[in-house]
């Protein structure tokens, strides 16, 4: 049972959430943890719905979004998951819906969509977002299609409701990854949308690779802008050329952070078979740097099929560091952030060439599964050709997903056949989702399958170690977007953002997590968007703490 108590420290309000003990004082590593798959045995009976007849339409292979989102507030993260629609032909006689899954507790989700209104039946599903974009206390959802996409604005108890036309961004283009951000610094949430190609049912190429009829390359399609909206209260406005949002890409992942550490919010875009973006936000208005900072192209020079994207820091060094999920062959690309204006390709010192040279990578996550106080990795893989067993013997289209350990900062180790079978079972791995689904201290993993079931993998024994959860209510937007969280046990000190966007197509649990080793207490230090700063001494570790700021 979740035992809430109410504190005042530094200034804060503070909900206290006591959900663990001192488990592990001696700083051992966990001796076993697991990731069980527990989708079926929590009621979450989803199953992806691409529309494939042997068209070939290219929408079909990219699969859908996954969201963990509190839409009612009670405390438990709830799942949002984006399904396709049919494309030609008879509609199926169910006809495919996104669905939410309301948490009653740890141990189930009852299927809410109808009373809810999220279905969304408005265009073939791509990604989500969540974030309370109207300031009024509870989650909405962004949706993008394959066709105008659709905000559903969070009234609660009288559910959701479709306001795309109220708030203007339903961009009728094919959208891929969204995440929520204040770009301009003026106390609400604005909307970044990354688009893919220029896409029609009615000029559908043939493309064959040999004599067999699949799904053509990138390079077969036009290369479309990506989309900012400022929000202007009732109504969102396009601002994307006079803000800088100006190149053609084919996008797939956006990831925000303030990577530069000047005060707000910068935006990357990984994009399939043409450069990556890095946006650094100057003032409101923004600039694409990667050419000179890093991020734009390889060690090589070469621009790759980016597809999944993230932040996080992978050294402790307090600067948030980058990686990009790619094609298969050409490794996933990792970038380390010097803290002098540069990020750096560190895949081949960091030993991340050989894991990921052949799988295909689509979702990611900077995630500490183990609560050691370093980063892993989390990919998700899967190819996109469905006859890829044809031309490579050696190859699939289900494919493992992996787990990155972080050895401390040196190098990343593959260590996902020692954390159970259910991370290893083969599926077509596209979106993926980080949260703890369960409150008990450790991150858990909900991987959006295409044409499949979804995986909600719980982690079992992450939490041997100690942790922190920490859930931040801003003074100007609830969110808080943009904030900083800066943790210091007595051996390290970790940062992280509180951002929108990252992985590929989804959105992940709203509260930091920090895993604290064999620490039992840590200062904490919140930097929020405004630039006001927060410190808190000597905090007890394994709680959900909630941080209100300028409560007194």
């Amino acid at each position: 049972m979740r035992r809430l108590k109410t504190a005042l420290v530094g200034g804060l309000s503070i909900v206290i959430c006591g959900c663990g003990v001192d488990t592990n004082p001696d700083g051992n590593q966990p001796a076993s943890v697991q990731f069980v798959e527990a989708s079926v045995q929590l009621g979450i009976d989803f199953v992806h719905y691409n529309g494939a007849r042997g068209n070939y339409y290219y929408p079909e292979t990219f699969g859908s979004g996954a969201a963990f989102l509190d839409y009612d507030g009670d405390g438990w993260l709830d799942i949002y998951l984006v399904n396709g629609r049919h494309l030609s032909g008879l509609a199926p006689d169910d006809i495919p819906l996104n669905r939410l899954f309301h948490s009653r507790g740890a141990a189930a989700f009852d299927d809410v969509t109808m009373s809810s209104g999220v279905g969304d039946a408005t265009g073939y599903g791509m990604g989500c977002s969540a974030a309370d974009y109207d300031n009024d206390g509870d989650q909405d959802l962004y949706v993008t299609n394959f066709g105008p996409n659709t905000m559903l604005r969070n009234d609660g108890e009288a559910g959701f409701f479709d306001a795309t036309g109220q708030t203007g961004v339903g961009d009728s283009r094919w959208g891929a990854s969204a995440g929520f951000l204040d770009y301009d610094l003026d106390g609400d949430l604005d909307l970044f949308v990354a688009n893919y190609v220029d896409f029609r049912l009615d000029a559908n190429p043939v493309c064959r690779r040999g004599l067999l009829h699949t799904y053509c390359e990138p390079q077969n399609y036009e290369p479309i802008g990506d989309l900012l909206y400022r929000n202007d209260g009732d109504r969102f406005r396009d601002v994307s050329a006079e803000s800088g949002i100006t190149l053609s890409g084919r996008g797939l992942g956006v990831a925000l952070s303030d990577y530069d550490r000047d005060g707000d919010t910068d935006i990357y875009v990984a994009n399939d078979a043409t450069m990556n973006f890095l946006y650094e936000n100057r003032d409101g208005r923004f600039s694409e740097v990667g050419l000179y900072v890093g991020g734009r192209y390889n060690v090589y020079g070469q621009e790759e099929a980016g597809m999944g994207v993230d932040f996080g820091d992978i050294d402790n060094d307090g600067w948030q560091d980058l990686f990009v999920t790619n094609f298969a062959r050409e490794t996933n690309t990792l970038y380390h952030n010097s803290g002098r204006g540069s990020l750096v390709d560190v895949t081949d010192r960091m030993q991340l060439i050989e894991p990921s040279v052949r799988p295909l990578g689509f979702g990611t996550r900077f995630m500490d599964y183990d609560n050691d106080g370093w980063l892993d990795l989390f990919v998700a893989n899967g190819h996109v050709l469905d006859i890829i067993s044809k031309l490579d013997s050696t190859d699939s289209q289900p494919q493992a997903d992996q787990m990155l350990r972080n050895q401390r900062g040196h190098h990343f180790e593959d260590v996902s056949a020692t954390l159970g079978p259910a991370l290893g079972v083969k599926a077509i791995g596209r979106a993926a989702a980080v949260a703890d689904y369960d409150n008990d201290g450790d991150l858990d993993l909900l991987v959006n399958n295409t044409a499949q079931r979804p995986k909600l993998l719980r982690n079992d024994g992450g939490n041997d170690n100690n942790w922190l959860l920490i859930e931040l209510i801003g003074r100007q937007h609830g969110d808080a977007l943009g904030t900083r969280i800066t943790v210091t046990t007595a051996l390290i000190t970790q940062t992280r953002e509180r951002q929108s966007g990252g992985s590929y197509l989804s959105s992940h649990d709203p509260r930091l997590h920090f895993g604290l080793g064999s620490a039992g207490h840590v200062d904490i230090e919140v930097r929020w968007p405004d630039g006001s700063v927060d410190t808190l001494r000597a905090v007890t570790a394994n709680q959900i703490l909630r941080l209100e700021q300028g409560m007194l």
